[in-house]
């Protein structure tokens, strides 16, 4: 189902205060829409998620900062993870505000902010599961991924490593969402869950009797928003954004209250798994 801003009461009027200045091309192209329209994914903890039906998470609270900088209106929808990067590619949104993990096929239709967090994939599986104790035991074993995310992109590095290890990948599930991946891993469905560091590093301090936490399979990568490729107005003015959050201690601070980890080095451009530039 899909949720928008509006059924929320989240559609904001421009900031009388607002410090942000967007260009004029991108004032101009705004204005063809009547505001700027963002997507969120629904189920996506903690970077954004839904309580009882109201959206909370980092990205979340991002959001409401962004809305106090700007001139202009904001638009959210919020939606199932998988039609939102071709929905910006498309140009349906303007912008994926969404823990977007930068990789090289994404970097063709889309451009990126600078990261917000680190996206490394690793592994979480059944704290009384014996079998698995370092990465080179998930040769042969089921594993869970999310549809077209970056868990799933993880799976050539982790199949590299296993080979090098005289291993082999076994049956990989594809999941809409975690949930029901992790529902799985608990009902023996499933061996072992891959997910972003951060994403799974709060799973566990919430839940360590039943989950641990394994190993890296993936190079060291980020997460960061998403703008349609060639737009570059927006991005300027998001990268504008998220720096003076860094310069004031404020994303730390976010990190610390959703993530129970902070990121202290985080490059200022995007780059590609294993810090690669883009091209």
């Amino acid at each position: 189902m899909l949720l928008t801003s509006a059924a929320h009461g989240c559609i904001q009027s421009p900031q009388s205060g607002s410090t942000l200045k967007a260009s004029n091309a991108l004032l101009t192209q705004i204005k063809q829409r009547g505001h700027l329209l963002v997507a969120t994914e629904d189920d996506y903890p903690p970077f954004e998620f839904l309580v009882n039906e109201k959206p909370i998470g980092f990205d979340h609270e991002l959001l409401a900062q962004l809305r106090k900088t700007v001139a202009f209106e904001i638009h959210q929808e919020i939606l199932p993870w998988q039609g939102i990067l071709p929905g910006v590619a498309d140009g349906k949104y303007d912008l994926a505000l969404t823990a977007v993990g930068i990789t090289d096929d994404r970097a063709k239709t889309l451009d990126f902010t600078m990261p917000i967090a680190e996206s490394t994939v690793a592994y979480i599986k059944r704290k009384d599961d014996l079998t698995i104790k370092t990465l080179a035991d998930l040769s042969g074993k089921v594993l869970g991924v999310q549809q077209g995310g970056v868990s799933l992109a993880a799976i050539p590095d982790l199949a590299a490593q296993l080979k090098q290890q005289g291993g082999t990948l076994g049956q990989i599930k594809q999941y809409r969402g975690f949930a029901q991946a992790y529902q799985d891993l608990l009902n023996q469905q499933l061996d072992a869950v891959l997910h972003n560091i951060v994403s799974l590093s709060v799973l566990v301090s919430e839940k360590p009797a039943i989950f641990e936490l394994g190993e890296r399979v993936s190079r060291k990568s980020y997460a960061a928003w998403a703008v349609k490729k060639g737009n570059q107005d927006l991005l300027d003015l998001l990268n504008r954004f998220l720096g003076d959050l860094r310069t004031q201690g404020e994303l730390k601070r976010l990190q610390e209250k959703w993530f129970k980890i902070t990121f202290a080095n985080l490059p200022t451009q995007p780059l590609l798994p294993g810090d690669r530039p883009l091209s």
